[in-house]
């Protein structure tokens, strides 16, 4: 205590700390129960018919889907949280007291910024690191257990292999690792040089490489063009049969590093739907920076003491909870389809808010 004495945090820092941070944490225990009830009503006929073992539904599954809902919505716990045992204090008169005490508004802010820094730190680590492995396992339950109609195909592929070759196939099974009606092309200073078109394309496991049947190759060199065909050619390219899987499904369970990494690889094969990995990537940092955004917001709303009570704070935090929500789900859209760029995307939401809250907190009581 003498330490924190001497740093700063006194006793009223102390006290408002602990309510942030014990009311998040009972916020979080709460909805994680209730969420967990709605995904056993959900996925009752899949458990019926598969019969998955307890012990495997609960160390396999449910242990890893309570840090999956808890990162998904937790910028929402920290916004009702606070809001919640906030209004508690107005309607005690709590928080007249504390002002009329001399503290400065600022200076009663300080342990609400100290306890969304504590919330920060451990989510910014969550979410980049610990939330991504916990959402592997969940997904994989979900893929042995649950989805029966599982994605075998991809349609339309276009690939960029490196600067100057790229390749288009009409389709890619992953079960039989082939795709049907290849276009492999080479340019040189911005020329085609080389095109290969082939009926089947298919994985060689023990060369490990491609093998080309039904293939028609077109040689260019400026003045005509040569023709080769053929039954089957072996060719090397820079892609395995896992890189064809769509991976926007599993994005959430790719730690920072690997998103990085998948992200300059896409980007390097020209595909479209990089913006996906992006706006999860920028949204594992901006999440946590929100909750700063969303603890002064909670307070500007509920520092006041209102005749509704505790009930009327809750009924404004729900309605902009659903707001912020909104928002979210929209820009993110946005984002993900390449209508605004990723990080610009995520931003909006929070950045709006944040200024709503300057707004709030200036009319606020003091």
């Amino acid at each position: 205590m003498k330490f924190l004495d001497k740093i700063g945090i006194g006793i009223y820092d102390r006290y408002i700390i602990g309510k942030y941070l014990q009311t998040f944490f009972y916020s979080v225990l709460l909805f994680t129960f209730i969420a967990i009830f709605i995904d056993i009503s959900e996925k009752m006929d899949d458990f019926i018919k598969r019969k998955p073992p307890l012990s495997v539904l609960i160390f396999d599954y449910y242990i890893w889907f309570i840090p999956y809902f808890m990162g998904l919505f937790s910028s929402v716990f920290i916004f009702l949280s606070t809001l919640f045992f906030n209004s508690k204090l107005a309607q005690n008169t709590e928080i007249i007291a504390i002002l009329n005490s001399g503290l400065t508004y600022k200076r009663f802010l300080k342990p609400y910024l100290i306890g969304a820094t504590i919330l920060f730190v451990t989510f910014l680590i969550l979410n980049t690191q610990f939330l991504p492995i916990c959402d592997r396992y969940r997904l994989e339950f979900e893929e042995n257990w649950i989805r029966e109609n599982k994605v075998t195909q991809n349609n339309n592929i276009y690939n960029m292999l490196n600067d100057s070759n790229l390749i288009h196939m009409e389709s890619f099974n992953y079960i039989d690792s082939s795709g049907f009606n290849v276009n492999l092309e080479s340019f040189a200073n911005g020329k085609l040089v080389d095109r290969i078109y082939a009926n089947r394309l298919s994985w060689n496991r023990q060369k490990q490489c491609w093998t080309l049947e039904g293939y028609t190759r077109r040689v260019f060199n400026g003045v005509g063009e040569s023709i080769y065909k053929g039954d089957k050619m072996d060719t090397v390219l820079s892609l395995k049969p896992d890189e064809f899987f769509e991976k926007t499904k599993v994005v959430s369970s790719m730690t920072n590093p690997e998103l990085n990494s998948y992200i300059r690889k896409e980007t390097e094969k020209g595909n479209a739907k990089v913006s996906i990995f992006k706006v999860e990537l920028y949204k594992r940092t901006v999440i946590p920076i929100a909750f700063f955004v969303l603890t002064l917001l909670a307070v500007a709303v509920s520092s006041g003491k209102s005749r509704g009570g505790v009930g009327f704070h809750l009924g404004i935090g729900i309605a902009l909870t659903f707001a912020y929500l909104l928002l979210i789900q929209i820009f993110n859209t946005a984002g993900n389809t390449g209508v605004l760029t990723p990080w610009i995307a995520v931003w909006i939401p929070p950045v709006l808010f944040f200024f709503i809250a300057m707004i709030l907190l200036k009319r606020a009581p003091k």
